[in-house]
Parts: C-alpha cells; structure tokens; sequence
C-alpha cells in the first residue's frame, strides 16, 4: 500500500514537472507579435537605409556622368565656337559629333538648340528604373520629372473649345491659340498665359469662319491668320492684333480654294501659303502680301498632288512643300521657287508611306520628315537632302503609335516628337536622335488626351503643348519636360 501510495506520489511530482516545464520553455502570443513587430521595425529600417544608399549613387553617379560630358561639350565648342549637332559614338561618326559615354545600362538624350544659340545645349540621363538628371550650357545637373519630352497634364487640365475642334495653332509670340471648329464653323481665340501655359478664352472668345473649317495656319510676323474650309472650298483671312490676340476679317474676307480644302501652310518668309484640296487632288498657291495679309492665287493656281492629299508642310529654309496622300498611300515632293512661290515636283516626285498617311513635319533643321500613317497605326521616318529636298526611308522606316493616329508635332527644339492618336484617345511621346533622325518611344510611351484627339500644337519656348479632342470639344493643355 505504501509502495503504491509512493509510486503515485512519484507519479505525481514528474506530471508537475512537465506540466512547468511544458509552461516555462515556450512564448505566449502576445511575445511572438512583439517579436514579429521588431523583426518588421529593424527589416524596414534596413530596407529604407539600403533605398536612401542605393538613391545617393544613383544620384551621384548620373550627376558625375553629366559633368564630365558637359566639360567635354564645352571644350568642343571653345575650339568650334559653336556646340556639336550631335553625339555619337559609333565606329564611324557622324561630322560635327562627339562621342559621349555614359554609365553601363543608362540612357543619354543630347538636344543642341543650335537654332536658338550656339552657345546652348540640354543633356539627360536617365536609368532604366526611371530617374533622369538633366543639365545645360548654364545649370548645374539637376533631378528631371522624367524623361525628356515626358508630357504632364496641367493642373487646370483642359479648357473648351467649339463643336470638333480639328485643328490648333500657337502664334510665334506665344501669347495666343486659334483653334477651328469644324462642326461649328468658327475658330476658338485664346490669350495664353506664357509663364503657366494655361489658356483663357477672348472676351470674344469665337469668329465665324467658313463651311466646315479643317486646318489654320499663322505667319511668323503674327499678323496673319489663315483658316481653310473644306466644305464652302475657301480661305479664310483674318487680320490678327498682336496685342490682344483679337482676329478681324480682311475687307476682303475669303479666297477660293479647291474642293474639300484641307491642310494649310505658310512660308517662313510670309510670301507663300499652300491648301491641299482633297477632292481635288491639287494644292492651291497662293502669294501674300506681307503688308495687309491678302491671299492672290498664282498665275499657275494649283499643281497636281497624289490621290486625296491631306496634311501639308513647308522646310524651315522655304526651299521644299510634302503633301501627304491619303488614298494613293504617298507623299508629294516639291521644290519652292522663293521669288515667284510656284512649286515644282522632284525628279522623284513621290515616296511611298503607310496606309492612309494623314499629318507630316518637318523637323526644325531641315534634316527630316515624319508622317503619321492612320490605317497602319505608325510613324514614316524620312532623312531630308537639304539641297535637293528629296526623302529617303531611314532604315527603320517607321515606329508604332497608338491606334489611329491623326495629328503629329515636333518641338521647335528638335528633341521631341508626338502623335495624337484618335481611337485610343492619347498622345504617343517619342525622343529624337537629332544625329540620325530615328525616333524612340518614352519610357512612358503615352499620355491620356480627351476624346478622339486629332491636332498637336507646340509653344514656341518648347515647354507646352496643346492637343485638340473632336468629340470631347476641347483642348487638352501639357507641360514638356
């Protein structure tokens, strides 16, 4: 009995053992969520201090890139007294090129604005995760919003415009914009803010232009305002105050154009003024007269084009006119005479495009062309001989865009290049290699417009841009980085 008594005993005691053992070894749950919220604080702490490290480099190692290339810039143009075209680094560069390396996996936009200063140039770099430093001739290197030619939305985004606003233009100045309302027949008239970019509608904010008005074009003194009007096959002239950006009809206040009268240009010189009339398949010229703005056909009104032309553009030298033709799938390429303003078709008077090419520029230096081809949803890439006018397919001869783009514009600058896309209601944003001429989608490769935008116009400082939205009647108003 007593044994037994003792076994239980013994029995006992090791159970109570193991019970405060068992107790005594493990964590409560409470203890393990402190655990867990330390292991979290010191993990992020490490994780922050790794990113502010991993930045700083980033950082310096971008700045260090820029000025070392902008020592290199600055000796070349001490000896040349003017700052390189470009930079390339390939086995055979091209003339008036340095070669600028940057840091492994890192992307350099070089933008010379020669035109401008030869004493000015904008350089960036950029990594692969997305930060860009940018530097110039005067500024320390300096973080960037993003790429350069990176479109952002004003803070005030849009600001309405008539029935299918088609076009859009900006005046030399850069204190006005004129847009045409194709459904309304009248042109919306903006003062612009040249500091913001913002617009603000005139005290009178329309004037009635013709039947179904398609295209507007501005002289480079900015006393001329021109609007061509498909349906009544007119010219619209208008007197422009350049104070006020206030438009008044000519005593005389149309021309006659072709059927169904499209794109409108006028020479750098102000003595010229083109109209592509699509029905017709011609474009109308036109001498002006610099004092009072009147349109006069010439003696020899208009010359043949290809089927359905469209968009037109003029060189910056004055020395060469490209019609786009919408159903032959072509471009028309003339010579200008600069007395007389008569066009003359190249030897070659053609060079084919995508499906349905529609809006064409030239580039700011006259070394190149750029269609956008609405059916086959991409960008034709031409070199421009400045001396014959004749186009040549880059060897890439085209990139993608979004789905039918319509509009297209080049910043005065050269760098940047845009396409407004009309069913996918956005703007694709491309670089420009200013020694080769080939474009490159952004990083960010487009940015949200209204709906069915169809025109992009640029401010003559390169820093805004402005896109017209046919049917969300508007205008869409963004700042270039």
């Amino acid at each position: 009995m007593i044994i037994s008594n003792m076994t239980k005993y013994r029995s006992g005691i090791k159970m109570i053992k193991l019970n405060y053992k068992s107790k005594s070894s493990g964590f409560t749950i409470v203890e393990l969520l402190v655990v867990i919220v330390v292991i979290g604080i010191l993990a992020s702490i490490t994780v922050i201090s790794y990113t502010g490290i991993a930045q700083r480099a980033t950082a310096a190692t971008l700045q260090s890139d820029l000025n070392g290339a902008t020592k290199q810039l600055k000796l070349y143009q001490a000896v040349n007294d003017s700052y390189p075209t470009g930079i390339d680094c390939s086995a055979s560069p091209a003339a008036n090129t340095i070669c600028v390396k940057t840091s492994a996996g890192n992307t350099l936009t070089y933008t010379p604005n020669n035109l401008i200063s030869p004493t000015a140039f904008r350089l960036s770099e950029g990594t692969s995760t997305g930060t860009y430093y940018s530097v110039t001739d005067n500024s320390a290197p300096a973080l960037a919003g993003g790429a350069p030619g990176t479109l952002t939305a004003l803070s005030t985004p849009t600001i309405a415009a008539g029935t299918q606003p088609y076009y859009v233009v900006v005046s030399g100045d850069g204190r006005s914009a004129y847009a045409v309302n194709n459904s309304a027949n009248t042109m919306s008239m903006y003062s612009r803010n040249t500091s913001t970019g913002v617009l603000t509608a005139l005290g009178t904010p329309t004037i009635a232009t013709g039947s179904s008005p398609y295209c507007v074009a501005i002289s480079s003194d900015g006393t001329s305002v021109y609007v061509s009007n498909a349906t009544s096959r007119t010219v619209s002239m208008y007197s422009r105050d350049v104070n006020t950006g206030m438009l008044t009809p000519l005593g005389t206040p149309t021309v006659a154009a072709g059927a169904m009268a499209a794109g409108i240009v006028i020479s750098a010189d102000g003595t010229s003024v083109y109209v592509a009339n699509t029905s017709d398949s011609n474009a109308s010229m036109y001498s002006r007269n610099t004092s009072t703005g009147m349109l006069t056909p010439l003696g020899t009104p208009t010359i043949s084009t290809g089927s359905n032309p469209f968009a037109i553009a003029i060189s910056p030298d004055g020395t060469s006119v490209y019609v786009t033709n919408k159903t032959s799938n072509n471009i028309s390429m003339y010579s200008r005479n600069a007395g007389t303003g008569l066009l003359t078709p190249l030897g070659t008077p053609t060079i084919g495009a995508g499906t349905v090419p529609y809006g064409i520029v030239v580039s700011s230096d006259g070394t190149a062309v750029y269609a956008v081809n609405t059916n086959s949803n991409n960008i034709s890439m031409y070199n421009r001989n400045a001396g014959t006018g004749m186009l040549t397919a880059l060897g890439t001869p085209t990139i993608a865009t979004g789905s039918l783009p319509f509009g297209i514009a080049i910043s005065p600058d050269g760098a940047s290049v845009y396409a407004a896309n009309l069913s996918s209601n956005n703007i694709s944003m491309y670089s420009r290699n200013t020694t080769n001429n080939a474009l490159t989608a952004l990083s960010t490769p487009t940015v949200s417009a209204g709906t069915s935008p169809d025109a992009i116009a640029f401010s003559p400082d390169n820093n805004f841009v402005y896109a017209t939205n046919a049917d969300s009647f508007n205008i869409t108003m963004y700042k270039r980085n």
